[in-house]
């Protein structure tokens, strides 16, 4: 009787560890199959502060344009750390006024940030501050030079009449951002390494954005 109670206890022992076994291997395989994607899309636009910078742009003053970008950022460590991509539409440019006399340059083009890499600092579970670099290219596929005079205009041209601007560019994107939530306030600096008529585009974009 001892005998038969002791090979009861061990059958019913061993069934309760292999059914620990496989319900621990089920929940794990099921967590791993729910775990939710960690990227964070978001829209991104505002104001563009333009002008030229280098040779050359010492008579050229700012113009105000804009910068709008559909993107995404992917966690890369659990410490706060990311990379991202961006695609939007945005100008570049320049302006000057004096005595009643205007001129005006404003290219719009469609840009691509292939990569940017950032750091997100929880300062509380919703406020977060965003340091972030990167770079981008963009393709000017409209502009027109503009001057006026007594508010009349006295001359234009289109993009395909300026010899020596450079459609294509190039460079960097260096700024700092601060989220509240899923709504977030962009500072980016963004400097152009092509030169066009031995200048440089140069670019202070000032942007709200929203992530989902």
């Amino acid at each position: 009787m001892k005998k038969l109670l002791s090979l009861a206890a061990a059958c019913l022992l061993c069934a309760g560890m292999q059914a620990q076994i496989v319900s621990s291997r089920s929940v794990s395989i099921k967590s791993a199959q729910k775990q939710p994607s960690e990227t964070q899309w978001f829209l991104r636009g505002g104001l563009n502060i333009m002008k030229l910078t280098g040779d050359g742009a010492e008579d050229t003053g700012s113009k105000l344009g804009y910068n709008f970008v559909y993107g995404f950022q992917k966690p890369i460590s659990t410490v706060g750390t990311y990379w991202g991509m961006e695609f939007g539409l945005g100008s570049r440019g320049w302006g000057d006024s004096e005595d009643g006399y205007k001129v005006s340059q404003m290219a719009h083009n469609v840009q691509v940030s292939p990569f940017t890499f950032g750091y997100k600092y929880n300062i509380t579970d919703a406020v977060a501050i965003d340091a972030h670099l990167g770079a981008y290219v963009s393709f000017d596929y409209v502009g027109k030079y503009k001057e006026e005079e007594d508010g009349e205009e006295v001359g234009s041209a289109s993009i395909g009449d300026w010899e020596d601007w450079k459609r294509f560019d190039a460079g960097m994107n260096i700024g700092v951002g601060l989220w509240y939530s899923r709504f977030n306030l962009d500072f980016t600096y963004q400097r152009g390494f092509i030169k066009t008529w031995e200048c440089n585009t140069s670019n202070v974009l000032i942007r709200l954005g929203v992530a989902f």
